[in-house]
């Protein structure tokens, strides 16, 4: 009589193992392609720019922030959310550190988009100027998530770049 072989299924298991990895490999790599560093916009200029005169930003950034402080504000309020298919309104707020007073020129640009992709990417401009403080023109979102509004403010040699985060909800008012 012949002994019955009992099958062994460890080395299929290994095989399929490394297969799937493989699989995970191939794929982090396609949807990384999706989203090249070139499209990123923090800086308001090219990848390539960028790349050749970091030090000077960083160095220009820093000078900035030793002098100035900025204050974004979103519907009225520090944490303010937007609003879906709403008037959104948006000001910053910069101070200087050393004397109370807005004894400066600024040139600020401002920019609303999504971190993922720069398909919804607006422009958005500057609707009034008072002391210290610079009003966005009315801001309409048009999906439900999260947004960043860049700003670029130049103010003599020094140039600061910030983020500010908001996330857009369905306005039930």
């Amino acid at each position: 009589m012949q002994k019955k072989r009992s099958k062994n299924y460890w080395p299929h298991g290994i095989i399929i193992s490394l297969l799937l990895i493989v699989c995970a490999c191939i794929y982090t790599i396609v949807e990384a392609v999706k989203y090249p560093v070139e499209l990123d916009t923090y800086y308001f200029d090219t990848k390539q720019n960028v790349d050749r005169n970091y030090d000077k930003i960083r160095a220009s950034q820093e000078n900035f922030e030793k002098k100035y402080t900025v204050f974004f504000e979103i519907n009225g309020a520090q944490e303010g959310s937007l609003n879906v298919g709403g008037n959104n309104s948006a000001k910053i707020v910069i101070n200087n550190r050393d004397k109370n007073e807005c004894a400066f020129d600024a040139d600020v640009e401002f920019r609303l988009t999504r971190p993922e992709t720069n398909k919804y990417n607006q422009n958005l401009t500057v609707s009034n100027n008072e002391k210290c403080k610079w009003f966005i023109a009315p801001v309409n979102i048009e999906r439900i998530g999260r947004w960043q509004f860049q700003t670029k403010i130049t103010i003599g040699d020094d140039v600061g770049f910030f983020t500010h985060e908001a996330n857009a909800t369905l306005d039930w008012k």
